[in-house]
């Protein structure tokens, strides 16, 4: 790539890139060590004074998939960069409901499911598409006075959570094995994989809970653009910041101007 000292300092003070987030850490914790990884990697007189990262959208601690970096300014981008459409392949089981509507929660109801039949299971998932009303789960990040949701739900406050206007732009079947599912969702800002799975086990008279979440797309980012974990080091972060960079300059400069204007 032969990048100069001014070229690599740009790119960390202006930048995103997507990784494959892996199972069982948190985007903070992913974040965390991509930052370490640059301070160890990179020289010092090549990086800014102040090395500034953040994640476009946190994924669940066990969910795997793309996970939107930004560098620098590239952090006050990232909101309206990655506007548009995000893309999951969710794995769930019937039968069993949890408290966090995941494999990680306590078991809260067990319910039969061999009535459930292939047929009025797609049918069923047609409901869900278009704009509908969804309940989040009660351990999310979403925040009341500051602090998640799910920090207040753990200490034992009960919060109660109300019904808000999401968007699923497509939802299809990929397996139907009873008790065990597998669904594609394409869906916009809010949405919560976890409720769906929820709602969709209440909805045939039975419970479900989500065993395996995985991150397709996020806005411009595909699988293909994300780095996987074992690649993690200075020399393929800044390459996949200049690639990004490259590949979606028009989308950066459509995203620039539009927080310029926000800002007046």
């Amino acid at each position: 790539m032969g990048l100069n000292r001014r070229e690599v300092h740009r790119l960390l003070t202006e930048g995103y890139f997507a990784v494959n987030k892996p199972k069982n850490w948190t985007s903070v914790q992913a974040l965390e060590e991509i930052k370490k990884v640059l301070r160890k990697d990179i020289p010092t007189h090549f990086q800014p004074p102040v090395l500034k990262l953040g994640h476009g959208g946190t994924l669940d601690h066990t969910a795997t998939g793309v996970l939107a970096v930004g560098v620098g300014w590239g952090c006050k981008l990232l909101p309206i960069f990655l506007h548009g459409d995000k893309k999951y392949i969710a794995a769930g089981r019937f039968g069993i409901a949890t408290n966090t509507y995941n494999e990680t929660g306590k078991i809260t109801e067990e319910m039969k499911y061999d009535h459930i039949t292939e047929e009025i299971f797609e049918i069923t998932l047609q409901k869900y598409t278009g704009k509908i009303y969804q309940t989040p789960p009660k351990y999310s990040a979403l925040k009341y006075q500051g602090r998640r949701i799910g920090d207040w739900t753990r200490e034992g406050m009960d919060i109660e959570m109300k019904p808000r206007p999401v968007t699923c732009y497509s939802l299809k079947s990929r397996k139907f094995c009873l008790p065990h599912f597998e669904i594609e969702v394409a869906c916009g800002g809010g949405f919560y994989v976890r409720s769906l799975v929820h709602d969709i086990g209440q909805a045939l008279s039975s419970c479900a809970h989500v065993t395996t979440l995985h991150r397709t797309k996020h806005g411009p980012f595909m699988e293909e653009d994300m780095l996987e974990h074992s690649q993690w080091n200075g020399h393929n972060i800044i390459r996949a910041i200049y690639e990004a960079k490259i590949k979606y300059h028009e989308l950066l400069k459509k995203s620039k101007a539009k927080y310029l204007l926000n800002s007046l």
